[in-house]
């Protein structure tokens, strides 16, 4: 295995997961980033002893142990043991430790060194008691267990069962090989001993090596010397080799179950849920606008209302009127301002509205921190723009007022106006001037009074018959007007919407890399880990198999 690769992969795992974590895409905010401690970071050089620990809980010989392993009075043993307080480690003197990392506290730890060669290949550390009254006790226990490759969990016929111990062996035993001591053997049974084997097989042991052992005196049943052989057996370079390829791999499956986590929570069904979400939340904020704004669009319409506008009024003013054009628009001008209309409970009630599509993560699928940040609808001035579009409805209305439809038949109504009287003097004039030449001839041929009083007549009606109808053609300023503030504001609204479906497909495009980035990742782990020869039956006995809770 490249140990040099599987830094890589953990790293760049380790990064992607920590940036998603930092941008809020993470599917949990809560879980920790997985260590990458190891016994490696103990050493300065790559040749490096077997790191042994001895676990377990208060009063169950772990330093006594060690004496025995070591052949010499190295741990303090009793009541004169700190056993809240310091690391013990022995090690050979040629082993070159490197500088505690840097969450080891340097006074609870005491080095001790040794000349024996046939110890070299072993790195003996005796851990607090983690079932201690002090938390501190604890705390350094779970500092080290990364850096152990072998943990030798002591226990006696009374203390086998303890729920901390287990606990702990649960939670950071798939790191790990392990060896089992039952000490003070003199003192149990072996019912205790079929017992605790069960219960380590259901813990994911296929086949744990335990021993049974008494350090304070002979005995017939005495396993010591076979705890020495096995821990001399995986002391040897190739297994240490194996358990820290074993440790790396261990890390990289930790880190693609995460990635397998965050790509589930990634891929959604993308930017359509998005813009199903949002137009769901969006046409209820819609309707309830429209309903709110309707009285006080009729009430700002009926400002438009002109007495001057009725038939005989237009007639009567074009006949003589006083008032001017130019003044009617001017009291129009007065009244075409809309910006009050769009009011403070309004912007509220937007603000909410998208407030509350935001926090839906459930509906759409992106994290509530992610959607917090990036539509919070700040870049635009959505009270600003959809005022805009009333007034430009106002005004648009006041310049041109009614259908398209309306506005050609007011047209050619006009039109009409004045051709067609037009059409009836060119004709009278035909008549008089015919009736004059014939006349010459014959006076009875002049066109008489009777003719002169019809033509008029006729003139006169091709101009009121045509201004008639254009007039009444003219559409009702206030209703209009009413008409095209809800069209404004419908207009208004669907542009501030268009502005949030951008961002949401920004939103999207983000989600789109980070889902192809870690698939990428995980496929590297996956074809490294695939590559990775796992197979070694010398440590069947001593690795557990899966990482089940009892």
């Amino acid at each position: 295995m490249s140990e040099k690769l599987a830094r890589q992969l953990f790293s760049e795992a380790q990064r992607f997961t920590a940036e998603l974590k930092e941008t809020g895409w993470s599917a949990d905010q809560s879980t920790p980033m997985i260590s990458s401690k190891s016994p490696v970071d103990l050493f300065s050089t790559e040749e490096r002893p077997l790191v042994v620990g001895l676990f377990g809980g208060t009063g169950v010989g772990k330093s006594s142990l060690l004496n025995r392993l070591a052949g010499a009075e190295i741990a303090r043993t009793g009541v004169v043991r700190p056993t809240s307080m310091e690391i013990t480690a022995y090690l050979h003197q040629d082993v070159q430790l490197d500088a505690l990392p840097d969450h080891f506290v340097a006074d609870r730890f005491s080095d001790n060194r040794h000349s024996n060669a046939h110890l070299s290949d072993v790195m003996w550390v005796d851990m607090p008691d983690f079932d201690s009254d002090e938390t501190q006790n604890k705390d350094q226990v779970l500092q080290w267990l990364p850096h152990i490759d072998l943990l030798i969990y002591v226990v006696t016929p009374e203390r086998y069962k303890d729920a901390e111990g287990w606990r702990m062996m649960q939670e950071n035993g798939y790191q790990h090989a392990w060896l089992f001591v039952i000490n003070q053997w003199d003192k149990a049974e072996s019912v205790q001993y079929q017992d605790f084997t069960r219960m380590l097989e259901s813990a994911g042991f296929q086949a744990p090596e335990v021993f049974r052992t008494v350090c304070n005196s002979a005995h017939s049943e005495d396993q010591f010397g076979d705890l020495v052989e096995v821990i001399a057996s995986l002391a040897k370079r190739n297994v240490i080799e194996h358990l820290q390829e074993r440790g790396w791999i261990h890390r990289l499956g930790a880190v693609q179950s995460k990635l397998k986590v965050e790509s589930e929570h990634l891929a959604m069904d993308g930017l359509k849920k998005l813009d199903e979400s949002f137009a769901h939340r969006w046409q209820e904020f819609e309707s309830a606008a429209v309903a709110h704004l309707d009285a006080p669009f009729k009430t700002y319409s009926a400002l438009f209302s002109d007495e001057k506008t009725n038939v005989v009024n237009t007639v009567l003013k074009s006949l003589g009127s006083k008032e001017t054009g130019t003044e009617v628009a001017g009291n129009i001008a007065i009244r075409s301002d809309a910006s009050e209309l769009w009011d403070d409970w309004l912007s509220i009630r937007m603000k909410d509205s998208i407030q509350q599509f935001n926090l839906a993560d459930s509906e759409h699928g992106v994290p509530a921190t992610v959607m917090m940040k990036k539509n919070d609808m700040s870049s635009i001035d959505a009270r600003g723009l959809i005022t805009q579009h009333l007034k430009q409805a106002v005004e648009s209305t006041i310049a041109s007022p009614g259908t398209q439809w309306q506005r050609l038949l007011s047209k050619a109504a006009g039109i009409l106006k004045i051709a067609l009287p037009l059409v009836a003097l060119a004709w009278v004039s035909w008549r008089v001037i015919n009736g004059f030449i014939a006349g010459a001839a014959d006076r009875a041929d002049y066109v008489g009074l009777d003719f002169l009083v019809n033509g008029l007549l006729l003139a006169g009606l091709g101009w009121l018959i045509p201004m008639m109808i254009g007039k009444l053609l003219v559409p009702s300023l206030p209703d209009a007007i009413y008409r095209e503030l809800h069209h404004g504001l419908r207009n208004g609204l669907a542009e501030v919407a268009q502005h949030a479906q951008l961002q949401l497909a920004e939103i999207n495009k983000v989600r789109l890399e980070h889902t192809a980035k870690c698939t990428k990742i995980d496929q590297k782990i996956e074809q490294f880990i695939a590559s990775t020869d796992q197979a070694d039956p010398t440590l069947g006995r001593v690795l557990m198999s899966a990482p089940d809770p009892l």
